[in-house]
């Protein structure tokens, strides 16, 4: 911002976020587990995967490599299994309504102004129930 001669106030600062609101946190974080698996172990090569990268940047380089490996030798579900909780509420807004309050106020107080809410929800109707939940969060 400052070699372009502007204020970071002038920047949006946009991040994608995985969004699931509900009671069964443990169910929840449980459907996530195979989508980071893939991203840990699928998305690149074994040398060049970004995900796996960024995971392991922020802490989680043990666990990044070892649920690569699985993936890449081909047991998929232990890599799966193997994705701790933390990998997933700690890179997103997962949970209570009150866990996704609070990450939401996470995200605005590192100064991020935009989320691209991402959903797995398959239910249409379910989406917009959660779009309109977080409309209400975001307001508080």
């Amino acid at each position: 911002a400052e070699a372009a001669g502007r204020s970071l106030d002038d920047i949006d600062l946009v991040t994608a976020c995985s969004l699931a609101i509900g009671e069964d946190v443990e169910g929840l974080i449980a459907a996530r587990r195979p989508r980071v698996a893939f991203s840990l172990g699928a998305m690149g090569s074994a040398q060049t995967n970004f995900y796996n990268d960024a995971f392991r940047r922020a802490g989680f380089a043990d666990e990044a490599r070892a649920i690569q490996a699985l993936w890449l030798d081909g047991k998929r579900k232990q890599a799966a299994d193997l994705v701790p909780d933390a990998l997933i509420t700690q890179f997103g807004a997962i949970g209570t309504p009150d866990m996704v309050r609070e990450r939401l106020q996470a995200y605005r107080a590192a100064g991020i102004n935009g989320l691209q809410l991402r959903f797995y929800e398959p239910d249409h109707r379910a989406r917009i129930a959660m779009i309109e939940q977080v409309m209400d969060m975001l307001r508080d």
